[in-house]
């Protein structure tokens, strides 16, 4: 017992030290899989699973920044071997203007070896950009008669696009064992691996930087009706960071050996190296069968509180997993050898 509570925090004493990352992000990222890392492909005890992710972010500064996800994957035994096929589409809106949507295919294969597993994933995809010009305005768009802008006027911006595309390609590796009553689970993921071009401006060679991601799961089932979840995420590309850290309690109403009915609540905390907290976010749900629910709401702390009174984020996450129906090996003596 006193392995388990110094484990514990040593854990939170860490979290409070890291994280990078920029992309689209979710505060519930471990209910987002595809989107936290590749190597989550087909990485859970079932046959299939499908989920949903949307986060509502500002309101109160105009329009909102919205963002939605769905996907699901699969597992597939080829000669014995556990690999997985998934999907995943995602959009995000910026103020009304900027929208990105990705279409991304994944790959996964899961191994056993001495009571480890081990994931790996590839996520290759389409990544399609887009945005209004005539939303905004610029400089050469003053009316000097009447002393505001006017978008119906040239604004003389050549050698630009309102939309463009670019290929991209995400990896990742995971691995898990289970310590008695002891569950961690550590993975890694690099996003942009080919560093695709991205830019508005026709004769413009911007680059993505490759973006990098750890994620680290602690599962402890305290007791019966128990079970503590502490979830730490650590993303950084260039000079940008990013880290959510958190813990949820988990109460088991009941359970069989195909699911367990439980309801959680806890908190989570985003901030970055070298600068000013983010936000404090407080999470609840509940699982019910092959349902999982997940809610949660960001409160302000950045600078922006005082323009949006604390206000943030709202999520609301939903995943549908399918019983495993492939039978485990077992081995049985013969009592005639």
């Amino acid at each position: 017992m006193k392995t388990y509570y110094t484990l514990i925090i040593v854990f939170f004493l860490t979290q409070f030290y890291i994280l990078k990352a920029q992309d689209v992000h979710f505060s519930q990222y471990y209910f987002s899989p595809l989107t936290l890392n590749p190597a989550n492909t087909g990485n859970y005890d079932g046959d299939y699973r499908f989920f949903a992710n949307y986060r509502s972010q500002w309101r109160e500064i105009g329009e909102a920044y919205d963002t939605y996800s769905a996907g699901g994957d699969f597992n597939f035994f080829p000669g014995g071997i556990n690999c997985s096929g998934g999907f995943l589409f995602l959009n995000d809106r910026s103020g009304g203007n900027l929208n990105v949507s990705k279409i991304l295919p994944s790959l996964g294969l899961h191994h056993a070896v001495g009571g480890f597993v081990f994931h790996a994933g590839i996520q290759p995809g389409l990544v399609i950009k887009t945005i209004d010009f005539y939303n905004n305005t610029y400089p050469n768009q003053l009316n000097w008669n009447t002393g505001q802008f006017d978008n119906t006027l040239p604004n003389m911006e050549n050698d630009v696009s309102q939309r463009f595309s670019f290929l991209d390609l995400n990896l990742g590796a995971a691995v898990t064992k289970r310590f008695g009553k002891f569950e961690p689970e550590l993975g890694y993921a690099w996003f942009h691996v080919n560093k695709p071009k991205e830019s508005f401006l026709l004769n413009n060679d911007n680059r993505i930087p490759i973006r990098q991601m750890a994620n680290l799961l602690l599962r402890w089932y305290a007791g019966k009706h128990i079970i503590l979840e502490g979830h730490s995420m650590y993303g950084f590309t260039s000079q940008v960071s990013d880290w959510v850290s958190g813990l949820n309690i988990e109460v088991v109403l009941n359970q069989n050996p195909l699911y367990r009915n439980s309801v959680f609540f806890g908190a989570m905390w985003r901030s970055g190296i070298e600068r000013n907290p983010d936000a404090g976010i407080i999470t609840a749900g509940f699982h019910y069968e092959k349902y999982t629910f997940g809610f949660s709401y960001d409160v302000t702390l950045s600078q922006l509180k005082t323009s949006v009174d604390m206000k943030g984020a709202f999520e609301i996450a939903i995943i549908y997993k399918a019983f495993n129906n492939r039978l485990p090996k077992r081995e049985v003596s013969c009592d005639r050898f």
